[in-house]
């Protein structure tokens, strides 16, 4: 028996009403490693006396052993999982549940955390917060509060350093910070309806009710036309409140600061469809993917793609940057590690390599091409369903070592096989013995009865 450690995950399961509980083994990095071994566990859900839950699309990580997860039916569940480390993984139990009213088309937009509860987006605008009485537990009579914001929403995105507000962006709806108790508070009540002139338009300088910040658009164009404003993702960065980055339908990454309204920088880096994930990785590392199969890692510092995953065929819907197994210690740069999940288009969770930044002095071009430093797949499993997931933590595992003795007979066949080879020998010597008896007997005859000489040939000219 040896032990070896795990990354162990929760994620979305193809069929409603189930999670997937995925506990991968530790992934060699190299050409010939093995593909990582994952032992998966389909955890249906007990709802007791609330709802089935639905397809799961959304999930956040609110306690040590409890999520929030949002599904295809437009309801918001709180669960409870067992303890990191079980035996067994016993089913998540539903302690809270609310209903959103979604409209026919709607989408989830986003499901954040935040300091006493959690904020849900839909794509047309609705913003509702989940509330709870205890940051350990939530309470089951705690009623929900609405209100309607500008749209289409398109991503929603909160940090710990400042659980009291959230960040909001879609189409036309530049990003956005907004407070939570002023956006939610009595004082927000009345805004559902915008902010507007006499003639109807929306105020270009206004703010809405709870809205503290909203970033401006790029500068025009090199033919001064406009650029449009559609965010598809968005995430803070966690050295800083401050700091933000955006994935947008054009392809680029910008990144704002919000002590300051225009983006800091807009990056291209996208190859077709949009830059549809934004995830921080370590110190100055942004993992992205664009709508068709490209997924890769930028630098923050100057822009540039560090390096891509090449063998990827479906579209990343969702990245899980991944933390080392000694929190403490900060990988140097360069250094080749375990850094990154996936959930894909194609219904598949996978585990990739990353290497982290390097230093700036010396780097020229692509860094990494031709020094092995490609992202490589080192695990997967199939069945996943398309959403979000959560990373549950490092663990340890027992694991059973084959090893293969000699029994007691072994011996005895092997010296027989031995014999059998002798005799075979054996055999063939006395073979060659009488071939040699009958070719002495011929030499023989040809001596008594010797042949005519052969006349030489000559070729007439």
């Amino acid at each position: 028996m040896v032990r070896e450690k795990t990354l162990n995950f929760l994620a979305p399961s193809l069929h409603p009403n189930t999670l997937l509980d995925l506990s991968f083994s530790e992934p060699k990095i190299g050409p010939s490693a093995p593909p990582s071994e994952v032992i998966v566990n389909h955890l249906p859900i007990k709802y007791g006396d609330h709802r089935p839950v639905g397809g799961v699309r959304r999930m956040i990580r609110t306690g040590e052993n409890q999520v929030v997860v949002a599904d295809d039916k437009f309801q918001v569940s709180t669960l409870n999982l067992t303890p990191l480390g079980s035996e067994t993984a016993a089913p998540p139990l539903v302690i809270s549940q609310e209903s959103v009213k979604g409209r026919s088309k709607d989408t989830w937009a986003g499901l954040v955390p935040l300091e006493n509860g959690t904020v849900s987006a839909l794509t047309s605008g609705l913003l509702t917060y989940h509330p709870f009485t205890s940051k350990s537990e939530p309470s089951s009579s705690s009623s929900s509060r609405s209100r309607t914001v500008l749209s289409p929403l398109a991503c929603l995105a909160s940090t710990p350093l400042d659980p009291t507000s959230f960040a909001l962006g879609g189409k036309e709806v530049d990003v956005s910070l907004y407070d939570v108790e002023r956006t939610f508070g009595s004082g927000g009540a009345g805004g559902d309806t915008e902010m507007k002139e006499e003639n109807g338009k929306r105020k270009k300088s206004g703010l809405e009710p709870g809205q503290i910040w909203q970033a401006k658009n790029v500068p025009n164009n090199s033919l001064a036309l406009r650029q449009p404003i559609y965010h598809l993702s968005l995430a803070y960065l966690p050295s800083s409140s401050n700091l933000l980055v955006s994935g947008t339908k054009m392809g680029t990454v910008r990144r704002f600061d919000t002590r300051q309204r225009k983006p800091l920088s807009d990056w291209k880096v996208a190859k077709e469809g949009g830059v549809g994930c934004v995830a921080p990785g370590v110190e100055h590392e942004l993992f992205f993917s664009d709508r068709s199969n490209l997924l890769g890692s930028l630098d923050m510092r100057t822009g540039k793609v560090l390096y891509s995953y090449s063998a990827l065929t479906s579209t990343p819907q969702h990245l899980l940057p991944l933390p080392t197994f000694d929190t403490t210690v900060t990988p140097t740069p360069g250094t080749r590690r375990i850094g990154l999940a996936t959930i894909c288009s194609d219904a598949t969770f996978r585990i990739h390599t990353t290497s982290t930044p390097p230093e700036l002095q010396g780097v020229k071009g692509n860094w990494g091409e031709g020094n092995a430093k490609k992202g490589e797949v080192v695990g997967m499993i199939g069945g996943a369903g398309v959403g979000e997931g959560i990373f549950r933590g490092w663990g340890e595992r027992e694991v059973v070592v084959e090893k293969k003795e000699r029994g007691e007979g072994e011996g005895d066949e092997n010296e027989d096989d031995n014999e059998d080879e002798e005799e075979v020998w054996d055999g063939m010597e006395e073979f060659e013995d009488a071939g040699e008896e009958e070719s002495d007997e011929e030499d023989g005859d040809v001596e008594e009865h010797p042949e005519k000489p052969l006349k030489k040939k000559t070729r007439k000219i």
